[in-house]
């Protein structure tokens, strides 16, 4: 684990294609001093209001994360805060023009490319890091995740299980480093059953999905890609559970917190997460107050 804050040596510009609204979206990277957090900059509303990269601007994680300030927001973050997280970046301006961040191939990794690519920047200043004294639990039917003290870093596993429909089950376990994250999690792309997507679709949503960014799990049990239904080429034999670790490492990184815990989920998604990044976060505060 890193023991100094981070941010980036350099400024860095990405443009790319929201996945729910498929308009070209363009971010601007900035480097940010010690202390100042991870912020979100609209500057296509007047005034450019900063939304602040934490638990308490949290407004909906049902299929994705948005974050709100004084009404405005911006969602679809938790791919970018993934990459922040596996990087260890404490501080950083991140301006975009849209509510909605590009998809890049729908993985953290083009993400963390250009990030890393800037050279990454030690400060003077202490990380926030927190070693986790309690357990903690959120569940929803059979659906969970757990923190349990771990005084080594991070350590996570995922059970995927969709109750024999669409996908055998898939497990993973993983410490951890900038380097796992980098070559085992980063490259994940996001999925959806097909059921799903069909809906969206009809809906109008889901408009920048690429058969490049998505994967689709079809009833039959396959993996396709989502427009042209050819199979899929997997980046790994259990792509999609590894992708859901990654929007654990996402989500919780709402804390603004060096965790160290272990991580145990069963079929959790974006909303149990974040209840559980609620709950981390309540419990760094008692022990700060202490």
């Amino acid at each position: 684990m890193h023991k100094l804050q981070r941010t980036i040596s350099r400024v860095v510009e990405y443009s790319g294609i929201g996945l729910f609204t498929g308009e070209e979206v363009k971010l601007r990277f900035k480097p940010s001093p010690a202390n100042t957090g991870i912020n979100f900059i609209r500057i296509d509303v007047e005034g450019r209001p900063i939304i602040p990269a934490n638990i308490e601007s949290l407004h909906d994680a049902k299929r994705l994360v948005t974050l709100e300030k004084n009404g405005v927001g911006v969602k679809s973050v938790e791919h970018v805060m993934a990459a922040l997280a596996g990087l260890g970046i404490d501080n950083i301006e991140i301006e975009v023009n849209s509510n909605e961040l590009p998809a890049g191939d729908g993985s953290s990794l083009l993400f963390l490319q250009l990030l890393k690519g800037t050279g990454i920047k030690t400060l003077t200043e202490p990380k926030n890091t927190f070693f986790l004294q309690e357990e903690l639990k959120v569940s929803d039917g059979d659906a969970s995740v757990v923190a349990l003290p771990y005084d080594k870093g991070l350590s996570l596993s995922y059970i995927l299980d969709f109750n024999g429909l669409f996908l055998n089950r898939q497990c993973f376990e993983i410490e951890m480093t900038e380097s796992t994250f980098s070559t085992q999690i980063a490259p994940a792309r996001t999925f959806g059953l097909c059921t799903v997507v069909e809906e969206y679709i009809k809906r109008g949503w889901g408009r920048g999905v690429t058969d490049e960014n998505s994967l689709i799990l079809q009833e039959n049990g396959t993996i396709t890609k989502p427009l042209s239904k050819a199979p899929a080429e997997l980046r790994f034999p259990n792509e999609c559970v590894r992708h859901k670790v990654l929007d654990i490492i996402g989500d919780l990184y709402l804390t603004n917190l060096t965790l160290s815990a272990r991580i145990v989920a069963t079929k959790s998604g974006h909303y149990l997460n974040t209840c559980l990044a609620e709950k981390i976060f309540e419990s760094a505060n008692r022990e700060a107050r202490k």
